[in-house]
């Protein structure tokens, strides 16, 4: 929080030293030091001492003789210095800084990969150990009670729910599938386990497909992904997905 007060403090005090140029154009002044004074007071062309300042003004010594123009001096690094302080912040919030600060200028997909990897580890963390156990159960359980104080559900039963978070959009959606793929086929993972990350309902999910399919056999559709009937290069499937395997024994 202190980076974020010692940035606010920082742009104010900037944008009003910039505001204070913009508004001095110059000052005219002369005279003799006996006439003019040690520190003399600045006054306008009326004579009115000046003790603020506003869009183009030109403030007069008394007895001036002479104008000099407020040249506005240019800052340097403002740009490096604002980065620097919000990366802190980021860092601070466990936030990519490109999210946080929406400047994509410094990232690259590597960077932005990796940031992401790391933020979502978090959020997921977050999730599971205190979103769902300390507010989405507790709903779920007054919901229950509740139901069964109405009479809608029996009592002395335990009804779980199964939580499944919505699933993060992929930088690269084709390397996430196949790496999906790799570990279904190398048993590392099941479908359903694949399909729940999605934050989808596994069953509900092979029930549609179970759906659509027998609608698109009984139209007579054939479509590219139909992994029955069409293969990974999309040629036809010559066997019959249904027959059972053969256990004849090979011959030389």
């Amino acid at each position: 929080m202190r980076h974020i007060r010692d940035l606010d403090d920082w742009q104010h005090a900037e944008l009003v030293r910039k505001k204070t140029e913009a508004c001095l154009v110059g000052i005219v002044f002369g005279a003799e030091e006996a006439d003019q004074g040690i520190a003399p007071s600045v006054e306008d062309a009326e004579g009115h001492r000046i003790e603020q300042f506003e869009p183009g003004l030109i403030a007069y010594a008394r007895n001036g003789k002479d104008i000099k123009f407020n040249q506005p001096s240019s800052t340097g690094g403002i740009g490096e210095w604002l980065r620097g302080q919000q990366h802190l912040i980021a860092a601070g919030f466990r936030v990519p800084y490109a999210l946080m600060t929406g400047d994509m200028s410094q990232a690259n997909f590597s960077s932005t990969r990796a940031g992401l990897n790391e933020f979502r580890r978090m959020i997921e963390q977050i999730q599971w150990q205190t979103v769902i156990p300390m507010f989405c159960e507790r709903i779920w359980g007054w919901f229950i009670e509740y139901a069964q104080d109405a009479g809608l559900l029996p009592r002395g039963v335990e009804i779980y729910a199964e939580w499944g978070p919505t699933r993060f959009e992929s930088v690269n959606p084709l390397q996430d599938a196949q790496a999906d793929l790799l570990e279904v086929r190398s048993g590392f993972a099941t479908i359903p386990q694949q399909i729940a990350r999605r934050g989808y309902d596994p069953d509900e999910l092979l029930k549609e497909a179970a759906d659509f399919n027998a609608k698109m056999d009984e139209l007579g559709l054939v479509y590219d992904a139909d992994p029955r009937k069409v293969t990974k290069a999309g040629l036809v499937q010559t066997a019959d997905p249904n027959a059972a395997p053969s256990r004849e024994p090979a011959t030389e």
